[in-house]
């Protein structure tokens, strides 16, 4: 009890977010939910609460496979996790993996809502800005001679969709993480912030649909020839961004009959969520700063290519982020500096953890 009641005050600052933000995507959805909406909630709450672990272990269990290479795979992992997996951790990180499903719950309702709040009339704007920005030339096309190749396609294709498994690996690893107290909540802190500021704010102020729907909203569509050799790569590797992009159109047009999920183009969220990753990355160790760097590159190329975002929304996001990042680190190092924050924090805050 001791532990949980250290973890719900270690976590004070995220639950006021989170509940604030909550609260405040109950008022945009203008009704309570009906039985089936709940249903529906509690699904996908089950399904975010597990989804993060479930990777995790995939994770590792390729790493011992790998590295450790047991006799007994099972044993192995049966043992190594269940000391692993102690109570003062699992209570630890409980406040964290309860607020996580609500955060993207809430996430998921103001981008739904992006149309209704603003109408999406920025594309034209950003399209002219991306271009003027890249010496009078559209990003897609300066970087089409080095990626139109299907397979630097797939790559790209591959990387971006493994965004969400790496994403959600390394949240929950650091929500179960207790050697680096300040870092993971940095993180944790940086990570909703950002969303909501970039997320829902920005993309409500700057409400866009991003190049592959550029078509759908005005008459000149200048991405068409990138939308048509994504469909000719399609044919050589699979490119599942295209299946993706006509899931969510399917749904903003039936005004969430068949889901809805949203569309929104700047910031690129993929972009600063990869930018968050890569400066924990550097804290952590040189050789995760420099993979998760290489990561965020390709996430803003993949960003560009596939069509989801002009490259002006990519610098925001990573810009943004960065921002974010560095307000949230001096909050903290300021409340590590006061008795208080001493008192608030679990065990296991050793030097390391101070200077990472």
């Amino acid at each position: 009890m001791n532990t949980l009641r250290a973890s719900l005050r270690t976590h004070r600052a995220l639950l006021l977010i989170v509940l604030l933000y909550a609260a405040a995507a109950m008022l945009l959805a203008g009704s309570l939910p009906s039985p089936s909406d709940i249903v529906t909630v509690l699904a996908g709450f089950l399904m975010a609460i597990l989804t993060g672990p479930i990777f995790i272990l995939c994770g590792y269990t390729i790493h011992v496979m790998v590295m450790q290479r047991p006799h007994r795979l099972c044993h192995y992992l049966y043992h190594d996790l269940r000391r692993y997996l102690s109570k003062e951790r699992l209570l630890h990180a409980l406040p964290a993996m309860l607020l996580i499903p609500v955060f993207a719950c809430s996430f998921t309702v103001f981008k739904a809502a992006i149309p209704r709040l603003h109408p999406y009339t920025w594309d034209t704007t950003l399209s002219a800005w991306d271009t003027a920005l890249h010496g009078d030339m559209a990003p897609w096309e300066r970087l089409q001679p080095l990626l139109g190749h299907p397979l630097v396609t797939g790559l790209l294709n591959f990387s971006y969709h493994f965004w969400f498994f790496l994403f959600y690996a390394i949240l929950y690893w650091l929500i179960l993480d207790t050697r680096r107290p300040l870092l993971r909540m940095q993180f944790l802190l940086s990570f909703a912030l950002t969303w909501i500021a970039l997320g829902s704010v920005m993309a409500v102020l700057f409400a866009s649909v991003g190049p592959c729907y550029y078509g759908h909203f005005h008459g000149s569509d200048p991405y068409a020839p990138l939308i048509a050799y994504l469909h000719e790569a399609n044919g050589h590797v699979p490119v599942w961004a295209l299946q993706v992009q006509d899931m969510l159109w399917q749904g903003y047009q039936s005004k969430g009959a068949h889901g809805e999920l949203g569309i929104s183009a700047m910031p690129s969220m993929h972009v600063a969520t990869a930018v968050l990753m890569a400066i924990m990355g550097w804290k952590v160790s040189r050789a995760a700063g420099i993979s998760l760097t290489a990561f965020a590159v390709l996430i803003l190329l993949g960003s560009i290519h596939l069509g989801w975002h002009y490259a002006l929304d990519g610098y925001v996001g990573a810009a943004g982020a960065a921002l974010v990042w560095r307000l949230v680190g001096r909050l903290l190092g300021r409340q590590a500096a006061a008795p208080s924050m001493h008192m608030a924090t679990v065990p296991c805050i050793g030097k390391e953890g101070l200077t990472s």
